[in-house]
């Protein structure tokens, strides 16, 4: 009989780098995120967060408890299955230790980023497509799934600033000349830089952006900034 589907199962050692899987020698199986909210290459189980980035848990068995007693909250939200996908913005409450994290790039790496219970109030989500649906709507997609209506001043690459846990429009961050930006993607993910000019290539080459950083100019694909505030 043939196989269906993809893998429940991931090498630990072969696990994604931009999960924050960083200690790859201790158990030889990972969790393969379920899918949905985020790209497989680009989240993290909700077991393998709780076991290997924030080290509650000291096996699986472990972090199984902590998510069936309601102590992991994402997006305002209760975790309910261990391979839930957390990534990239997500807001992640730990109700039994009081803390509250802002999923962000160090380096390569996703990583829990501690925030007060007042950011947590806030989420940040980059928009990767428009739609028109019926009676001329426009229908915006956010990069965890999500949609909403907007309008034609929202643009493809700006940032919604959205309230959490009921998620209503709070600002609107465009993609341009003068903004902040994480690089989420290339040679320099993770670095925070101010984008100076947007570059557009003959043909079919991909617009580019130059940046200026803590190391200088440089030059990306514009697609792999996502803007962010001073309060980030």
């Amino acid at each position: 009989m043939s196989k269906k589907g993809g893998s429940h199962h991931l090498v630990r050692i072969c696990a994604s780098k931009y999960a924050g899987v960083r200690q790859r020698k201790g158990y030889k199986w990972a969790l393969v995120p379920m899918p949905g909210k985020h790209k497989k290459g680009e989240s993290v189980a909700a077991g393998t967060f709780l076991r290997d980035v924030l080290g509650l848990a000291s096996n699986l068995k472990e972090a199984k408890k902590i998510v069936n007693s309601g102590n992991l909250v994402v997006d305002g939200k209760k975790v309910k299955d261990v391979k839930f996908s957390i990534g990239l913005m997500d807001i992640v409450y730990l109700p039994a230790e009081k803390k509250y994290y802002r999923m962000s790039l160090s380096g390569r790496y996703l990583y829990p980023k501690e925030i007060s219970a007042e950011e947590s109030k806030q989420k940040y989500l980059k928009v990767v497509g428009k739609t028109t649906i019926k009676k001329g709507k426009i229908q915006i997609a956010l990069h965890d799934g999500r949609t909403f209506l907007g309008d034609n001043n929202i643009k493809r690459g700006d940032t919604c600033v959205m309230s959490v846990p009921d998620f209503k429009l709070v600002s609107h961050l465009k993609l341009q000349p003068g903004v902040r930006c994480l690089i989420t993607h290339g040679r320099h993910t993770g670095q925070t830089a101010k984008l100076e000019q947007i570059i557009q290539r003959p043909g079919s080459h991909e617009t580019e952006a130059m940046l200026s950083g803590p190391s200088g100019q440089f030059i990306t694909l514009l697609k792999y900034l996502f803007v962010i505030d001073d309060k980030f």
